[in-house]
């Protein structure tokens, strides 16, 4: 994916078109958080796809990729009425289903063949078929939940530590949290999350907070700035600003005018 920055400003892939996610079916609850699809409206330029901490399997341009966890806002080049599907994977799925460490794919999108081999190709090929977004979604789901069926289910320690990331902390404290969950050293807790996320805890929980704060701008559109920086979890709206605009190239107050509208 393109990152290429513009004057322009970005539009959040929400404001894009619709985008729907799904809950995965039983089969596939313990490697996927979701399955969604996407269907990009015309007219959307700058489309900013914002890091939440997942690693995804997505089908765009004809082509199965894994969209590594990213830093901050990818702009991939997306045309008007695309159709797009994909598969999210749990906190700690990942790495074992592609046999890579996230870390070496961060901000990546990497053909999914590159992972599986002949096996990606022919469910590509697959879903290549003239057939609508719902069915090419449902016969990638049928695709995961006959792998899935083969994979032992990864642990739950990884969970843990993005639960932990997720929750509201303001006071910086979130990896020595994570050291007392797990009772494990500093070193091996960078190690893990380097493998499972793609970075260290610190980054993590700061993608984390991002989120908490656009999810609170969805639930409560009016909020002052102010005590959105405080409910987000931020130390103050300045710090707010300066992480929104490092991630995402946009301003807290961009961001809930673009989720009001």
């Amino acid at each position: 994916m393109s990152r290429a920055a513009t004057q322009e400003e970005a539009v959040l892939a929400a404001r894009a078109g619709r985008y729907t996610e799904y809950a995965p079916s039983p089969v596939l609850g313990a490697h996927f958080h979701c399955l969604w699809s996407h269907e990009i409206r015309s007219g959307a330029d700058r489309i900013a796809i914002v890091p939440d901490g997942y690693c995804d399997i997505v089908w765009m341009g004809g082509t199965l990729v894994v969209a590594g966890p990213d830093r901050s806002s990818a702009f991939p080049s997306l045309a008007g009425g695309e159709r797009i599907v994909g598969a999210r994977f749990a906190p700690g799925a990942a790495a074992g289903w592609l046999k890579v460490q996230l870390c070496d794919i961060v901000g990546q999108s990497i053909p999914l063949e590159d992972f599986w081999g002949a096996a990606a190709l022919r469910l590509n090929e697959l879903l290549g078929v003239g057939v609508g977004s719902n069915e090419r979604l449902l016969q990638l789901k049928a695709a995961l939940e006959q792998e899935a069926a083969r994979r032992i289910a990864p642990a739950g320690d990884m969970a843990s530590v993005f639960a932990r990331a997720s929750g509201i902390s303001q006071s910086g404290d979130v990896a020595d949290a994570m050291l007392e969950d797990l009772s494990i050293g500093a070193r091996q807790l960078r190690r893990r999350c380097h493998t499972h996320f793609g970075y260290g805890p610190k980054t993590l929980a700061r993608i984390r907070r991002f989120q908490r704060m656009l999810g609170l701008c969805r639930s409560s559109k009016s909020l002052p700035l102010a005590e959105l920086a405080v409910a987000a979890g931020y130390a103050d709206q300045a710090h707010m600003t300066r992480d929104a605009r490092e991630i995402s190239t946009l301003t807290p107050m961009q961001l809930q005018q673009q989720i009001a509208g």
